[in-house]
């Protein structure tokens, strides 16, 4: 902009962001309008239809389909050394997702440290065996695999495939770095789609989709475990009488806001333990509403 608008005595610009006030608020709005103008240019113009369909057509040409990739799945593996591992796949029909359609897994494989591979090959074994392939609640075939990873997950999941009677599907790997795309038939080099095309645009949404959509799920499962755990930290209660307490009410929720005599009429644990258990859960449970109220203070 100096340079754009330069004088001939040595002018400068500068950018002032106001923070708060009327100019404040004149920004704000002048956001808001803009916002709004550009929603209607798109409505008008059908802006997003013709990058979708950009987007789709170039997918076809640049990874050597048969057609326009209308139904595209993609897989994202989220885990913390083998703990609480889950698998997302979400879905987007004809360039827009469908959450309808999304699928969590919990991955059930035992292990001690992180092994993405042996965790997709399970998730692909539960999407794509020949039975789900005929579930209505998985719905069609996809036109177009899209897993996170390069050349070795691209490898596994070509071969889990061909075990499951199912490698007539096109699948590519997507690799974090430079966001290339390995392919079956293209060994030597990657397929790199150019930069700002709506092509890479939605791979990139449909791979962060992907991981948004896992990440969640597997911050979930270990925020249940950490919570739930501390019930054994009472003598006298086990992982079988843990399970009976949430099973009795319901769920760990509900356990928590039991009063004392809730617990003691339970009658799964003896009282002096439910009493050492509701003082436990009040302690714990004041102790963590401080330390938010502080985060919040902060």
């Amino acid at each position: 902009m100096t340079e754009k608008l330069a004088s001939s005595h040595g002018a400068k610009v500068n950018f002032i962001v106001p923070k708060r006030g009327e100019r404040a608020a004149l920004l704000q709005m002048a956001n808001t309008n803009a916002r709004h103008v550009l929603m209607r240019y798109k409505a008008r113009s059908n802006y997003d239809d013709e990058r979708i369909n950009a987007a789709l057509l170039q997918l076809e040409s640049a990874l050597a389909l048969d057609r326009p990739p209308m139904r595209i799945e993609c897989f994202d593996i989220s885990t913390l050394h083998g703990k609480h591992s889950v698998a997302s796949m979400v879905v987007f029909v004809n360039g827009k997702p469908d959450k309808s359609q999304y699928r969590r897994f919990k991955i059930r494989l035992e292990t001690e440290e992180a092994n993405d591979f042996a965790m997709m090959s399970e998730v692909f074994d539960r999407r794509y065996n020949p039975q789900k392939m005929t579930d209505e609640r998985f719905a069609q075939k996809p036109d177009l695999i899209i897993v996170d990873g390069g050349k070795p997950q691209l490898s596994a999941a070509l071969k889990q495939l061909k075990e499951l009677g199912a490698d007539d599907i096109p699948v590519a790997g997507l690799a974090k770095r430079d966001e290339e795309l390995f392919v079956p038939w293209q060994e030597s080099e990657p397929v790199v789609l150019p930069s700002g095309s709506p092509s890479l645009y939605l791979v990139k949404q449909v791979r962060d989709e992907a991981h948004r959509f896992a990440i969640t799920f597997h911050r979930e499962l270990r925020r249940k475990a950490m919570t739930q755990s501390i019930i054994e930290e009472v003598p006298g209660i086990g992982p079988k009488r843990k399970k009976q307490l949430l099973k009795h009410f319901g769920s760990f929720t509900a356990l928590k806001q039991a009063s004392l005599e809730e617990l003691k009429a339970a009658r799964i644990v003896p009282e002096p333990v439910a009493e050492d258990l509701f003082e436990l859960l009040q302690h714990y449970y004041a102790d963590k509403g401080d330390q938010e109220a502080k985060l919040i203070d902060g």
